[in-house]
Protein backbone atom coordinates (compact mmCIF):
# COMPACT_ATOMS: atom_id res chain seq x y z
CA UNK A 1 0.00 0.00 0.00
CA UNK A 2 1.27 3.47 -0.88
CA UNK A 3 2.33 5.88 1.86
CA UNK A 4 1.12 8.79 -0.27
CA UNK A 5 -1.66 10.88 1.27
CA UNK A 6 -5.07 10.66 -0.32
CA UNK A 7 -6.83 13.66 -1.84
CA UNK A 8 -10.45 14.61 -1.11
CA UNK A 9 -12.68 16.74 -3.33
CA UNK A 10 -16.37 17.61 -2.99
CA UNK A 11 -19.09 17.76 -5.64
CA UNK A 12 -22.73 18.74 -6.07
CA UNK A 13 -25.07 17.37 -8.73
CA UNK A 14 -28.56 18.65 -9.50
CA UNK A 15 -31.22 15.96 -9.75
CA UNK A 16 -34.11 18.38 -10.33
CA UNK A 17 -34.45 22.12 -9.84
CA UNK A 18 -35.06 21.42 -6.13
CA UNK A 19 -33.21 18.17 -5.42
CA UNK A 20 -29.46 17.67 -5.44
CA UNK A 21 -26.76 15.23 -4.45
CA UNK A 22 -23.68 16.24 -2.49
CA UNK A 23 -20.67 14.02 -2.31
CA UNK A 24 -16.96 13.49 -1.87
CA UNK A 25 -14.27 11.72 -3.85
CA UNK A 26 -11.21 10.27 -2.12
CA UNK A 27 -8.28 8.97 -4.13
CA UNK A 28 -4.51 8.71 -4.38
CA UNK A 29 -3.48 11.13 -7.11
CA UNK A 30 -0.87 9.29 -9.14
CA UNK A 31 -2.20 9.78 -12.66
CA UNK A 32 -3.45 6.19 -12.98
CA UNK A 33 -7.11 5.37 -13.63
CA UNK A 34 -8.36 3.25 -10.73
CA UNK A 35 -11.33 0.97 -10.09
CA UNK A 36 -14.24 2.92 -8.62
CA UNK A 37 -16.23 2.08 -5.49
CA UNK A 38 -19.47 4.00 -4.96
CA UNK A 39 -20.53 3.86 -1.30
CA UNK A 40 -24.29 4.25 -0.74
CA UNK A 41 -25.48 4.94 2.81
CA UNK A 42 -28.58 3.43 4.37
CA UNK A 43 -32.01 4.94 4.92
CA UNK A 44 -31.13 6.46 8.31
CA UNK A 45 -27.57 7.31 7.35
CA UNK A 46 -25.69 9.97 5.41
CA UNK A 47 -22.30 10.12 3.74
CA UNK A 48 -20.45 11.27 6.87
CA UNK A 49 -22.27 8.94 9.25
CA UNK A 50 -20.19 6.69 11.48
CA UNK A 51 -17.95 4.40 9.45
CA UNK A 52 -18.35 5.90 5.97
CA UNK A 53 -15.46 8.43 6.02
CA UNK A 54 -13.14 5.80 7.50
CA UNK A 55 -14.13 3.15 4.98
CA UNK A 56 -13.85 5.56 2.04
CA UNK A 57 -10.44 6.76 3.21
CA UNK A 58 -9.17 3.19 3.54
CA UNK A 59 -10.43 2.23 0.10
CA UNK A 60 -8.75 5.29 -1.42
CA UNK A 61 -5.47 4.43 0.30
CA UNK A 62 -5.82 0.87 -1.02
CA UNK A 63 -5.87 2.06 -4.62
CA UNK A 64 -9.54 2.72 -5.34
CA UNK A 65 -11.44 5.84 -6.41
CA UNK A 66 -13.90 6.04 -3.51
CA UNK A 67 -17.13 8.01 -3.89
CA UNK A 68 -19.48 8.87 -1.01
CA UNK A 69 -22.64 10.94 -1.39
CA UNK A 70 -25.84 12.07 0.30
CA UNK A 71 -29.07 10.96 -1.34
CA UNK A 72 -31.34 13.83 -2.35
CA UNK A 73 -33.64 13.18 0.62
CA UNK A 74 -30.76 14.28 2.88
CA UNK A 75 -30.16 17.55 1.08
CA UNK A 76 -33.94 18.15 0.83
CA UNK A 77 -34.18 17.89 4.61
CA UNK A 78 -31.03 19.97 5.18
CA UNK A 79 -32.34 22.74 2.97
CA UNK A 80 -35.70 22.84 4.70
CA UNK A 81 -37.97 21.64 1.89
CA UNK A 82 -41.55 21.05 2.93
CA UNK A 83 -42.49 17.68 4.41
CA UNK A 84 -44.26 16.30 1.29
CA UNK A 85 -41.17 17.03 -0.81
CA UNK A 86 -38.88 15.30 1.69
CA UNK A 87 -41.26 12.33 1.82
CA UNK A 88 -41.33 12.04 -1.97
CA UNK A 89 -37.53 12.16 -2.04
CA UNK A 90 -37.32 9.30 0.48
CA UNK A 91 -38.59 6.51 -1.78
CA UNK A 92 -36.62 3.69 -3.37
CA UNK A 93 -37.64 5.10 -6.76
CA UNK A 94 -35.85 8.33 -5.88
CA UNK A 95 -32.81 6.36 -4.69
CA UNK A 96 -32.59 4.84 -8.16
CA UNK A 97 -32.95 8.24 -9.84
CA UNK A 98 -30.21 9.61 -7.60
CA UNK A 99 -27.91 6.71 -8.46
CA UNK A 100 -28.59 7.27 -12.15
CA UNK A 101 -27.60 10.93 -11.87
CA UNK A 102 -24.44 10.01 -9.99
CA UNK A 103 -23.43 7.28 -12.45
CA UNK A 104 -24.10 9.53 -15.43
CA UNK A 105 -21.74 12.10 -13.94
CA UNK A 106 -19.14 9.42 -13.22
CA UNK A 107 -19.23 8.08 -16.78
CA UNK A 108 -19.17 11.61 -18.23
CA UNK A 109 -16.04 12.41 -16.16
CA UNK A 110 -17.91 15.17 -14.31
CA UNK A 111 -16.87 14.06 -10.84
CA UNK A 112 -13.74 15.61 -9.27
CA UNK A 113 -10.32 14.12 -10.03
CA UNK A 114 -11.93 12.14 -12.85
CA UNK A 115 -8.60 11.33 -14.48
CA UNK A 116 -7.99 9.01 -11.52
CA UNK A 117 -11.17 6.99 -12.18
CA UNK A 118 -11.89 4.12 -14.55
CA UNK A 119 -15.68 4.17 -14.62
CA UNK A 120 -15.76 0.90 -16.60
CA UNK A 121 -14.65 -0.88 -13.39
CA UNK A 122 -17.19 0.33 -10.87
CA UNK A 123 -18.45 -1.50 -7.79
CA UNK A 124 -21.61 -0.33 -6.02
CA UNK A 125 -21.58 -0.92 -2.25
CA UNK A 126 -24.86 -0.36 -0.40
CA UNK A 127 -25.66 -0.58 3.31
CA UNK A 128 -29.07 -1.46 4.72
CA UNK A 129 -31.83 -0.24 2.35
CA UNK A 130 -29.19 0.77 -0.18
CA UNK A 131 -28.23 -2.88 -0.45
CA UNK A 132 -31.56 -3.46 -2.16
CA UNK A 133 -31.27 -0.28 -4.22
CA UNK A 134 -27.80 -1.41 -5.32
CA UNK A 135 -29.12 -4.77 -6.51
CA UNK A 136 -31.98 -3.16 -8.43
CA UNK A 137 -29.74 -0.56 -10.04
CA UNK A 138 -27.00 -3.06 -10.95
CA UNK A 139 -29.53 -5.45 -12.48
CA UNK A 140 -30.95 -2.64 -14.61
CA UNK A 141 -27.58 -1.11 -15.53
CA UNK A 142 -25.10 -4.00 -15.91
CA UNK A 143 -22.87 -1.92 -18.18
CA UNK A 144 -22.36 0.64 -15.39
CA UNK A 145 -21.83 -1.68 -12.41
CA UNK A 146 -19.37 -4.57 -12.64
CA UNK A 147 -19.71 -5.81 -9.04
CA UNK A 148 -22.06 -5.37 -6.08
CA UNK A 149 -21.37 -5.39 -2.35
CA UNK A 150 -24.16 -5.41 0.24
CA UNK A 151 -23.59 -4.63 3.90
CA UNK A 152 -26.47 -5.81 6.11
CA UNK A 153 -29.17 -5.16 3.57
CA UNK A 154 -31.09 -6.19 0.51
CA UNK A 155 -34.60 -6.75 1.80
CA UNK A 156 -37.25 -4.35 0.50
CA UNK A 157 -38.83 -1.91 2.99
CA UNK A 158 -42.15 -3.06 4.43
CA UNK A 159 -44.78 -0.71 5.90
CA UNK A 160 -48.45 -1.52 6.53
CA UNK A 161 -50.45 1.06 4.58
CA UNK A 162 -53.49 0.36 6.74
CA UNK A 163 -51.68 1.63 9.82
CA UNK A 164 -52.84 5.09 10.97
CA UNK A 165 -49.47 5.70 12.60
CA UNK A 166 -47.35 5.91 9.46
CA UNK A 167 -45.33 9.08 9.06
CA UNK A 168 -45.51 10.91 5.71
CA UNK A 169 -42.13 9.41 4.80
CA UNK A 170 -43.19 5.88 5.72
CA UNK A 171 -46.42 6.26 3.74
CA UNK A 172 -44.54 7.55 0.68
CA UNK A 173 -42.10 4.64 0.87
CA UNK A 174 -44.93 2.10 1.25
CA UNK A 175 -46.93 3.53 -1.67
CA UNK A 176 -43.81 3.48 -3.83
CA UNK A 177 -43.16 -0.14 -2.87
CA UNK A 178 -46.74 -1.09 -3.69
CA UNK A 179 -46.62 0.65 -7.07
CA UNK A 180 -43.34 -0.98 -8.08
CA UNK A 181 -43.49 -4.38 -6.40
CA UNK A 182 -42.20 -6.24 -9.45
CA UNK A 183 -39.32 -3.83 -10.04
CA UNK A 184 -38.36 -3.91 -6.35
CA UNK A 185 -38.32 -7.72 -6.05
CA UNK A 186 -34.77 -7.67 -4.70
CA UNK A 187 -34.51 -11.39 -4.01
CA UNK A 188 -35.45 -12.33 -7.57
CA UNK A 189 -33.18 -9.69 -9.03
CA UNK A 190 -30.26 -10.84 -6.89
CA UNK A 191 -30.64 -14.44 -8.02
CA UNK A 192 -30.61 -13.27 -11.66
CA UNK A 193 -27.77 -10.79 -11.16
CA UNK A 194 -25.11 -11.05 -13.89
CA UNK A 195 -22.35 -9.40 -11.87
CA UNK A 196 -20.38 -10.95 -9.01
CA UNK A 197 -21.80 -9.94 -5.64
CA UNK A 198 -20.71 -10.06 -2.03
CA UNK A 199 -23.08 -9.97 0.93
CA UNK A 200 -21.48 -9.10 4.27
CA UNK A 201 -24.01 -9.81 7.00
CA UNK A 202 -23.74 -9.36 10.76
CA UNK A 203 -25.06 -12.46 12.50
CA UNK A 204 -26.73 -10.39 15.24
CA UNK A 205 -28.80 -8.32 12.81
CA UNK A 206 -32.59 -8.57 12.85
CA UNK A 207 -33.99 -12.03 12.25
CA UNK A 208 -36.01 -11.13 9.14
CA UNK A 209 -32.90 -9.86 7.38
CA UNK A 210 -30.88 -12.92 8.38
CA UNK A 211 -33.62 -15.15 6.98
CA UNK A 212 -33.62 -13.11 3.76
CA UNK A 213 -29.85 -13.44 3.31
CA UNK A 214 -29.90 -17.15 4.11
CA UNK A 215 -32.57 -17.54 1.44
CA UNK A 216 -30.38 -15.74 -1.06
CA UNK A 217 -27.43 -17.96 -0.16
CA UNK A 218 -29.51 -21.03 -0.92
CA UNK A 219 -30.97 -19.61 -4.15
CA UNK A 220 -27.72 -18.06 -5.46
CA UNK A 221 -24.85 -20.18 -4.11
CA UNK A 222 -22.51 -18.88 -6.82
CA UNK A 223 -22.30 -15.50 -5.10
CA UNK A 224 -20.12 -14.73 -2.06
CA UNK A 225 -21.44 -14.53 1.50
CA UNK A 226 -19.59 -13.53 4.65
CA UNK A 227 -21.27 -13.62 8.07
CA UNK A 228 -19.63 -11.41 10.68
CA UNK A 229 -19.71 -12.88 14.21
CA UNK A 230 -21.36 -10.56 16.75
CA UNK A 231 -22.11 -8.04 13.99
CA UNK A 232 -25.25 -5.97 14.41
CA UNK A 233 -26.81 -3.76 11.73
CA UNK A 234 -23.97 -1.20 11.90
CA UNK A 235 -21.18 -3.62 12.87
CA UNK A 236 -21.12 -2.16 16.36
CA UNK A 237 -20.46 1.38 15.13
CA UNK A 238 -22.32 4.46 16.34
CA UNK A 239 -22.15 8.08 15.22
CA UNK A 240 -19.80 9.80 15.62
CA UNK A 241 -17.22 7.08 15.05
CA UNK A 242 -15.10 6.39 18.12
CA UNK A 243 -12.89 3.88 16.38
CA UNK A 244 -13.28 0.82 14.21
CA UNK A 245 -14.85 -2.19 15.91
CA UNK A 246 -13.70 -5.79 15.31
CA UNK A 247 -16.94 -6.33 13.41
CA UNK A 248 -16.31 -3.36 11.11
CA UNK A 249 -12.74 -4.56 10.57
CA UNK A 250 -14.10 -7.95 9.51
CA UNK A 251 -16.64 -6.39 7.14
CA UNK A 252 -14.01 -4.15 5.59
CA UNK A 253 -11.47 -6.97 5.22
CA UNK A 254 -14.04 -9.19 3.47
CA UNK A 255 -14.94 -6.33 1.15
CA UNK A 256 -11.36 -5.48 0.29
CA UNK A 257 -10.59 -9.16 -0.40
CA UNK A 258 -13.58 -9.32 -2.75
CA UNK A 259 -12.51 -6.14 -4.57
CA UNK A 260 -8.85 -7.12 -4.77
CA UNK A 261 -9.71 -10.53 -6.17
CA UNK A 262 -11.24 -8.71 -9.15
CA UNK A 263 -8.97 -5.70 -9.43
CA UNK A 264 -5.67 -6.78 -7.82
CA UNK A 265 -3.67 -6.56 -11.03
CA UNK A 266 -4.96 -3.04 -11.64
CA UNK A 267 -4.30 -1.71 -8.14
CA UNK A 268 -0.95 -3.45 -7.81
CA UNK A 269 -1.90 -4.68 -4.37
CA UNK A 270 -2.25 -7.96 -2.57
CA UNK A 271 -5.38 -8.80 -0.66
CA UNK A 272 -3.96 -7.94 2.75
CA UNK A 273 -6.22 -5.12 3.92
CA UNK A 274 -5.55 -1.44 4.31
Amino acid sequence: MSNQATSTATFELHVTDRLKLRGKVRVLEDGKAKPVVVLAHGFRGFQDWGFWPEVAERLAAAGYYAVTFDYSRITAWEEGLEEPAVAAASTVSQDLIDLSVLFQALHASRLPLSAEADASRTTLLGHSRSGGSAVIYASEQPSQVVAVVIWNGGASPVHDLSSPDLTPVQRAVALDQQAHAERFAVGRRFVQLQQPALIVQGDRDREALLDFVNGLKEAAPHQTYVFVPNGDHTFGVAHPLEGATPELEAAYAATLDFLDERFRSETGRTAQGA
